[in-house]
């Protein structure tokens, strides 16, 4: 009978995760110097907008939605669907539940295309109003 083990699924997930957002790790064919220029020149994302979206490459985006989703799924691995301590994370996990990484990524562009006004709203903020309220069926979340 087959045992189901939270740490190995947690581990297994972080590593398909990277696997695929991370690429090749070797990439000998690129000089160090064009590696370094190239870590120069990305901004870091204190608190991601819809501006930084809109920069990002496909990659970028699956790699940040994929961050939240690994953090969520750990936390609630830890804690299961009815943690002791108030957290976001049963809502988020019910709501996205079915969803793949590239539907939430065009969901958030679909907004941000539809709102160009809003482009200075944080991602996680869209995430939550756009997909994860609704579904949760809360009045009060901000």
């Amino acid at each position: 009978m087959l045992r189901y083990h939270p740490a190995k699924t947690t581990l297994l997930s972080v590593g398909l995760a990277l696997a695929l957002v991370g690429g090749p790790v070797v990439q000998a064919a690129q000089p160090a110097s064009a590696v370094v220029k190239a870590a120069a020149s990305k901004e870091e994302w204190l608190i991601p907008t819809g501006e930084h979206w809109s920069k990002a490459t496909e990659i970028e985006r699956r790699a940040y939605v994929l961050g939240i989703l690994n953090l969520a799924m750990i936390e609630y691995q830890l804690t299961g669907p009815h943690p002791k301590h108030r957290t976001t994370v049963p809502h988020l996990v019910k709501a996205l539940d079915g969803m793949t990484v590239p539907q939430i990524v065009e969901t958030v562009d679909t907004y941000y295309k539809a709102n160009p006004d809003k482009q200075q709203e944080p991602i996680i903020k869209v995430i939550w109003f756009q997909m994860v309220k609704p579904k949760a069926g809360q009045s009060k979340a901000k």
